[in-house]
């Protein structure tokens, strides 16, 4: 009997996926361990879906069994890993992942607190994987021995009789090539399902040491990169088995090298030849030509704009970033416009000399900008970065609560018993220049973008305010006054609620109440701890777009009406407008509806001009009929869409988080 490898990197299952994409990361260390024993491995699988692998543990014992470890992996993997040393103690347990500690004392701290781990790989993982192998083969996989000598491979940990091992820190790969390809191998053949997203990677390494990032270490700073006849061949044969319609690009700054925008141009032939990739989901680099040049040869067919984090001078200097100036970034997202490509911008809540000023402002410069989709995202303390380490904490006086990770938990049954698995975030929700009671009012402007800026959802309306003079800003800041009391309420008074009820002063707390008999079926029952900016972003765009439009509308003729006061003219149009868009985004998830109207302004000519016309110059006295449909193109990407995501609220939640969500409102036409 041969060697009998496995490797998991498991997406919680229970509320729909937590992680849906493919499980690229380990099935490149599945690939190198295959490459390197070949000879003697009677069976290497990887597997991401849990109960897929509880039945594989139950059909056969393992001998050594790797697991990654991301902040959204390390409970369910480890509560595996527990239930495997029970039903076969030789059983070898290997963690690896970035989710881990850069201090010595802590890293200890982490293998006393995760027994079962036999032995972590710290840092680039497969060539020192394989080494562990090398060396294990030498006492024929006795890996007690191996302990027992105290034997430190490269990049290896482990705990012996209470000490710390550890093995010397391997250089970085610079020859990626010698890493086999775990989709041309077909070690990933089985995750072709219609429902996971194919990761690619052509380059790895970071320049950048921003100290939010797990990649701001030194250690990632070297920049090394696949051969693009390994990228485009490992294109070509997902293209011949892919289901779904993107394609994500798991580089740190894609775009950024010459070599990006050659691949960019085989990407569109392959869009063209293929009707593969849709949309590539991508983080793209920095200040370079480079990038307006990638997204010029895909066609649209990616997010552009800049993931900022803050605009705030200082808050930039805290956490070690310099952004692209906000001239730049402009003209970035217009040249992106002009491309037919969505732009997109990522603030972080939290950072250190964040103020509930400052996070305004951030998020409204890139609403003024003109970026499409300006998202916040609370900041998460990472394992391994240089934020969560005590001295930044110390200085910034930062106040951490923990949370259920949203829909990172399930039951699963292991060998006849069943396990709780509960993946928990510590994140940052007050410093010493953010209170909590701001942080709140910054989440609440945080919804009101999501609601009212986020797809474009009201870009005909401020086009017009914009050509008055008005920034959507204001815009943005009158709705958030006047949604305290309107119809969208039981949204705001919902989103605060749940996110101040889903944060636990303390983790062993949390730990507890969640792994009560019977209380993780009960969040599941229930649909508990779901990532609630994007659940009340669902609920509003699915089922209160008439809401919606209603106080976007009064608070836009609030503003003009003090400013310069309204003819009766501009009235008729605004009213007509509001109609026009509600034609176009209102129940959207009806496919087949259709909808005739009659406008007194031609619109569709409008919209072809992106509104930038006087509307006056569009007055049809007699009237136009307009027809509002989704074509068939569109109602076959909605529906693989959700296929993908499921059609519950937090499903669909997820689904507008990943999507071009405009691209989706109905179609118009004069008839």
């Amino acid at each position: 009997m041969g060697l009998k490898l496995a490797f998991a990197d498991l997406t919680h299952t229970n509320q729909g996926l937590s992680n849906n994409s493919f499980p690229f990361g380990i099935s490149l260390i599945a690939s190198s361990a295959k490459k390197t024993l070949g000879d003697i491995l009677d069976d290497v699988q990887v597997f991401q879906y849990p109960e897929k692998f509880a039945e594989h543990l139950e059909s056969e014992n393992q001998d050594i069994v790797g697991f990654s470890n991301y902040i959204w992996t390390l409970d369910i993997s480890h509560e595996f890993a527990k239930q495997i040393k029970r039903m076969s103690p030789k059983t070898t347990i290997v963690f690896g992942g970035p989710n881990y500690p850069i201090e010595k004392n802590l890293q200890k701290k982490f293998l006393e607190k995760y027994p079962a781990i036999d032995f972590y790989i710290s840092g680039e993982g497969e060539r020192a994987f394989t080494d562990f192998l090398k060396a294990g083969e030498k006492v024929d996989f006795d890996y007690q021995i191996f302990k027992n000598e105290q034997v430190a491979t490269g990049n290896s940990h482990y705990l012996w009789n209470g000490e710390f091992i550890q093995g010397e820190c391997l250089p970085r790969i610079e020859k990626l090539e010698e890493i086999p390809s775990p989709y041309l191998t077909g070690i990933l053949d089985k995750f072709f399902d219609g429902v996971l997203t194919p990761i690619i990677q052509t380059t790895r390494g970071c320049p950048f040491t921003c100290t939010y990032c797990q990649e701001g270490q030194e250690s990632f700073n070297q920049i090394t990169r696949f051969s693009e006849e390994r990228v485009l061949s490992e294109l070509e044969y997902i293209a011949k088995k892919v289901e779904v319609p993107n394609l994500i690009i798991a580089d740190s700054n894609f775009g950024m090298y010459p070599k990006d925008v050659g691949l960019a141009l085989k990407l569109k032939e392959l869009k063209e030849k293929n009707g593969w990739p849709k949309y590539i989901e991508a983080s793209l680099g920095k200040n370079k030509k480079t990038v307006l040049d990638t997204v010029s040869a895909l066609d649209g067919g990616i997010l552009v704009g800049a993931p900022v984090q803050s605009t705030n001078p200082k808050v930039l200097e805290n956490i070690k970033r310099r952004n692209i100036s906000n001239e730049r970034i402009l003209e970035i997202t217009q040249k992106g416009t002009a491309y037919g490509a969505n732009s997109f911008s990522e603030i972080i809540l939290g950072l250190p000399g964040d103020s509930k000023e400052a996070h305004f402002k951030s998020m409204l410069d890139m609403v003024d900008i003109g970026i499409n989709v300006v998202r916040s995202h609370q900041l998460l303390m990472l394992t391994g970065s240089e934020l969560s380490n005590q001295e930044s904490r110390n200085k910034f006086d930062m106040q951490t609560r923990f949370r259920l990770s949203p829909r990172g938990f399930g039951n699963y049954e292991v060998g006849e018993e069943e396990v709780s698995a509960s993946e928990i975030d510590e994140l940052c929700v007050a410093t010493n220049t953010l209170p909590y009671e701001d942080y709140l009012k910054c989440r609440s402007l945080d919804l009101t973008v999501e609601l009212f800026h986020n797809n474009g959802i009201f870009k005909e309306l401020t086009d017009h305010l914009n050509k008055n003079g008005i920034k959507t800003s204001k815009l943005i800041r009158k709705i958030e006054e006047n949604v305290v009391q309107g119809s969208l309420n039981d949204i705001y008074t919902g989103f605060l609620k749940e996110t101040e009820g889903s944060l636990w002063q303390s983790e062993e707390e949390l730990e507890q109440h969640i792994k009560q008999p019977g209380m993780i079926k009960k969040y599941i029952e229930e649909e508990l701890r779901n990532n609630e900016q994007l659940r009340y972003r669902a609920l509003a765009f699915f089922e209160k777009m008439e809401e919606l439009h209603d106080i976007a509308y009064n608070s836009a003729t609030e503003i003009l009406g003090g400013i310069k006061g309204l003819d009766a003219q501009e009235k008729v149009y605004l009213d007509e407008l509001k109609e026009f868009s509600l034609a176009k985004k209102q129940k959207l998830l009806l496919l087949d509806k259709n909808e005739r109207k009659l406008f007194h302004y031609d619109f569709v000519s409008l919209e072809e001009r992106s509104f930038e016309g006087d509307y006056r110059d569009y007055f049809i006295p007699s009237g136009v009929n307009i027809e509002f449909s989704h074509s068939d193109s569109q109602k076959n990407l909605f529906s693989r869409y959700v296929q993908q995501f499921g059609s519950s609220i937090n499903g669909l939640g997820s689904m507008l988080s990943r999507i071009h969500a405009d691209k989706f409102y109905r179609e118009s036409k004069k008839v």
